[in-house]
């Protein structure tokens, strides 16, 4: 009688532990898309003053342009040589 008590309520704990955490995970899904969906204009930040005096807002600011890696290379190997040391071996990348 006592094996049978202690079944169900291991049953009955197992059952109420994953409830819980099907309504955390249910819950923690809708704050996501909530958050990414607030409008942009209420987090958008004033980042300078144009030549009229306008407020210039982060999201009219220009793309920054993409980086040059070949030139940072290059760079990199004229500073090793330049220190007089070995360049390192190529990356198997």
């Amino acid at each position: 009688m006592t094996v049978a008590i202690i079944a169900v309520v291991a049953v009955l704990l197992v059952l109420g532990v994953g409830m819980l955490i099907l309504t955390l995970m249910r819950r923690s899904q809708t704050v996501v898309p909530r958050v990414a969906d607030e409008d942009r204009e209420s987090r958008d930040n004033v980042v300078g003053l144009d030549e009229q005096g306008r407020e210039i807002m982060a999201s009219q600011e220009a793309p920054e342009p993409a980086r040059d890696a070949g030139g940072f290379e290059s760079l990199l190997k004229d500073e090793i040589n330049g220190l007089g040391r070995e360049l390192p071996p190529a990356d198997e990348d």
